[in-house]
């Protein structure tokens, strides 16, 4: 009756692994327009309230489940808003019929039930939520969703996504952001960030670096880490290629002509260049002439431990001193990185407290203590870390090791291994994870866990808890989120070899007869000499030291003779930084080689490889195309065939049947040609693919049989046959259901055949390349691309492109570069829930427009964390024919 009080009443139910929410709702209405309006903010609230009464209710909960109850929070509010601007919209509320409401208040707002696992177990909580929310659009919009997207909690996501807490450096920022972006003052100016090691030089650099204004505000940008040893090619490389493109003719060129290609690269651009950690007057010396002063804004910013050298550069203005942490913001950072959210127990607190006196506001010993701490909430073990922790005087970063060293002596003793190992890798400079990975394998520091995980993924595991527990630190993250680099501080590196010198853990890289070489990282004589290896030593000899001379690595073990009594034992050998002139056969006596890494300019691999009988991995790169022997194939210990450059052959004997390569994870840049077809028959547990060559004929793509390879993962196509009209795929080709990552080259596909990949089940990760696909219209359609989380565009000729959210439901990111004909960038993307971000460079500027006007319109319905990236990319010459010369990293697969 109108004007009459109507109740839809329930007694709260126990929140349990069912989440079936008990609660009671009184609801006036005078109108029956205004009744379903009203009902459907009242229960996304009654949702939102017992959320977050969670916390109330059970003050035990961990670190990490509150920030998961969080979680869910926030992620209710934004479904909630969302859900009334459309009811608002589309004005859909009138249309509701009175009855219907009343079978809805039934289905979620239901009676007591008995009381489940107490505490509640929040995934089945976060289930359930998803499914509640689904009833209240399923009911007003007649439409299903599927929310479980939304409330899938990633614990290991969100433990890592703290990264670099920047804490008490505020005002800092504020001022060098001004000096950064200042439009008073055009000249060229050099900023400096001086410090003494662990106090967060970097981290506040790479703030300031990243910060959104500065990027939009500057052309060009570019990181440089300098280091003690540097060498200034790879620094002139490393900030030319943030410019432009890197051919093979500019690699090929001197120091003095790379330094007058980046000046005129720069000239006339609005850049910032950081210099990181730089040690001497000499180094800034060697590089400030490369940077022009156009009157433009530009800015170069250093860090470094050593005042002198900041005053040295920075001729106008005094350089940032950086001091420590007060109290407070010791407490603060450590409450950030040991993953504590709200209050904790006055216990804990007043013991946390002492412990951040004890690290003297030093912001690497706060993280690493908090690493100690983060997992054990217990009294007992936080007391033992007070007692254990020395107070020290903060002017000597040497008596910090103490301090330091309670992070080892926590380590597990798998663990210990793995860390004392970075000690063996340059100072400051990122590590490629799979190689890291490889190399402990090699090295007998992985072992099986008795499951059924790989050891490359026991691997990740130990890497991921070293991280956690802050004592490496991520570097480079790929498309999928998986992490592709990592790095040590200074510091903690420095930890490394003092513990290895202290419990005689060989780290001895290479040694030279000192009478011979003057260089540590070259030979300088060509006259034969001693190399001495020790048995876990990685060789490692740069081809850009200034000692370097190309006769030296054409004849490089014809002039140097090794002790073969202690080489023989050698179990990881890396020699790729010179350039050989062939397969150095004298290898093959190290019976023991474990893990071979070498790059010689013609030639192939000798069939006598095979006596390598213990060899894992196997990574080469030539000048040209090589031949891999047959007699690899009886190599049964083989895990990781890499080869990284060019179209090579693989050789097969019909007459010999080749072993069963049970162990093999990995082939890369391989033909497709026969006889790769009986090899795949053979490598049953192949996860990494990448194939180069033939692939298209008579404009249909081909490839061998996949369909052995269950267990593949990720599969590279990089076509080298030329076509001029869009192709088909050929119906032969099956790809198996277990593929996750797929990038295409150059296989020059009709848009139509798009269907193909649509209906991967388990495609994750989808990397379209110079001319993938030919044509102007793409069309997806619905229900494609199931689990899609990452697409790039890259060099395509497409015009338009039809698609809507429907067709990504899941997808993260979206990278569309260098493809100068698209018009738009789809609408709806911006209504994909899960997108996080676009990047577009290098297309025109409508699609460019059309992706902050997605930008906008989110932003105007509350969505303030999709980001839309607009990134200068270095221009690259169109390509119509394929090119497979370019060197492909193993971790592109």
């Amino acid at each position: 009756m109108e004007g009459e009080s109507r109740y839809v009443s329930a007694v709260r139910r126990s929140v349990s692994s069912s989440f079936r929410i008990k609660i009671q709702v009184k609801i006036m209405f005078s109108d029956s327009v205004r009744f379903p309006q009203r009902l459907s903010y009242k229960m996304f609230d009654v949702l939102l309230r017992q959320v977050k009464r969670l916390l109330v209710e059970y003050p035990d909960w961990l670190s990490i489940e509150r920030c998961q109850i969080d979680f869910y929070h926030k992620q209710l509010s934004f479904l909630s808003r969302n859900f009334e601007r459309r009811l608002v919209t589309y004005r859909v509320y009138s249309e509701i019929e009175e009855e219907a409401l009343r079978l809805l208040a039934s289905e979620i707002l239901t009676s007591e039930h008995e009381r489940g696992v107490d505490p509640p177990d929040l995934t089945c909580i976060g289930e359930q939520l998803a499914s509640q929310v689904a009833r209240i659009h399923k009911a007003f919009f007649h439409e299903f969703k599927d929310f479980h997207c939304y409330f899938y909690f990633h614990k290991k996501k969100f433990e890592e996504c703290d990264g670099e807490a920047l804490v008490g450096f505020q005002e800092e920022v504020t001022n060098l952001l001004h000096q950064l972006a200042s439009i008073t003052k055009k000249q060229l100016q050099v900023i400096s960030i001086v410090g003494m090691a662990g106090l967060g030089k970097t981290t506040l650099a790479t703030r300031l670096y990243n910060d959104p204004y500065v990027v939009s505000y500057f052309y060009v940008r570019a990181w440089v880490t300098c280091s003690q040893v540097y060498r200034k090619r790879d620094l002139l490389l490393s900030i030319l290629s943030s410019v432009t493109e890197i051919t093979p003719q500019v690699s090929a060129r001197n120091d003095n002509m790379l330094a007058h290609d980046l000046y005129r690269a720069l000239k006339g651009r609005r850049y910032l260049i950081v210099i990181d950690d730089i040690w001497s007057i000499k180094a800034w010396d060697d590089f400030k002439s490369c940077f022009p002063d156009g009157n433009n804004g530009s800015r170069v910013m250093l860090t470094t431990r050593l005042k002198d050298i900041a005053l040295h550069a920075q001729t106008e203005g005094n350089p940032l001193c950086l001091r420590f942490l007060t109290e407070e913001e010791s407490f603060d950072l450590f409450k950030r990185k040991a993953f504590i959210h709200g209050n904790i127990s006055r216990d804990l607190s007043s013991i946390g407290l002492n412990i951040m006196k004890k690290c003297r506001g030093l912001p690497l010993a706060i993280v690493v203590i908090a690493g100690v701490l983060k997992y054990d909430m217990e009294i007992d073990w936080w007391t033992h870390v007070e007692e254990t922790v020395s107070s020290y005087i903060v002017t000597d970063v040497n008596q910090y090791m103490d301090t330091l060293a309670l992070s080892y002596n926590h380590l597990p003793q798998h663990l210990r291994s793995c860390f004392l190992s970075f000690g063996a890798f340059r100072e400051d400079h990122d590590i490629p994870v799979y190689k890291l990975s490889w190399l402990w394998i090699a090295k007998g520091f992985i072992l099986e866990d008795g499951t059924k995980k790989s050891l490359e993924d026991v691997a990740e595991g130990y890497l991921m808890d070293l991280i956690r527990r802050s004592l490496v630190v991520v570097g480079r993250k790929g498309l999928n989120g998986a992490i592709k680099t990592c790095r040590i501080h200074d510091l903690l590196r420095d930890l490394c070899l003092r513990k290895a010198e202290e419990e005689n853990f060989p780290l001895d890289i290479y040694k030279y007869d000192k009478h011979s070489y003057s260089c540590p990282h070259s030979i300088t004589s060509l006259t034969t000499s001693q190399l001495y290896l020790s048995s876990t030593d990685v060789l490692n000899i740069p081809s850009n030291c200034p000692c370097y001379s190309p006769e030296i690595s054409q004849s490089f073990f014809l002039d140097v003779s090794i002790h073969w009594d202690t080489s023989k034992l050698i179990r990881d050998l890396n020699i790729s930084s010179i350039e050989l002139f062939v397969f150095p056969c004298e290898v093959l006596q190290l019976v023991q080689l474990r893990y071979l890494d070498l790059r010689f300019t013609a030639g192939n691999p000798p069939e006598s490889i095979s006596v390598l009988r213990e060899l894992q991995t196997l990574i080469m790169s030539s000048s040209m195309n090589m031949v891999v022997p047959k007699n690899l194939w009886k190599m049964i210990n083989m895990r990781h065939l890499c080869i990284n450059s060019g179209e090579n052959l693989l050789k097969f004997s019909s007459a010999e049947e080749p072993s069963l390569l049970r162990n093999m994870r990995t082939m890369s840049q391989v033909s497709p040609i026969m006889p790769c077809q009986h090899i795949f028959a053979k490598t049953p547990n192949l996860r990494k693919l990448g194939l180069c060559g033939p692939l298209t004929m008579n404009a249909e793509l081909k490839c061998p049989d996949l369909g052995p390879l269950t267990l593949l993962e990720s599969l590279k196509l990089v076509n080298t046959i030329p076509s001029c009209k869009a192709g088909r795929v050929s119906n032969s080709i099956i790809f198996p259901a277990s593929l996750k990552n797929l990038a295409l080259s150059d296989t020059c596909l009709d848009w139509k055949e798009d269907w193909v990949f649509q209906m991967m089940p388990n495609l994750e990760v989808l990397k379209l390349k110079c001319n993938a696909f030919f044509g102007n219209d793409w069309e997806t359609s619905a229900e494609a691309f199931p689990r899609l989380k990452f697409l790039k565009l890259d060099e395509l000729d497409i015009v338009t492109w039809t698609a809507s959210r429907d067709h990504f439901p899941v997808l993260q990111h979206l990278q569309v570069y260098r493809c100068p004909y698209l018009m738009e960038i789809p609408e709806d993307f911006g209504n994909i829930y899960t997108l996080e971000w676009i990047e577009v460079s290098g297309c025109s500027d409508a699609a460019t427009e059309s992706a902050r006007d997605i930008k906008r319109e989110q932003e105007r319905n509350g969505n303030d964390w999709l980001k839309i990236l607009f990134s200068h990319l270095p221009s690259k010459p169109r390509r119509v024919a394929a090119c497979c010369w370019a060197f492909l990293e193993v971790s592109d697969i």
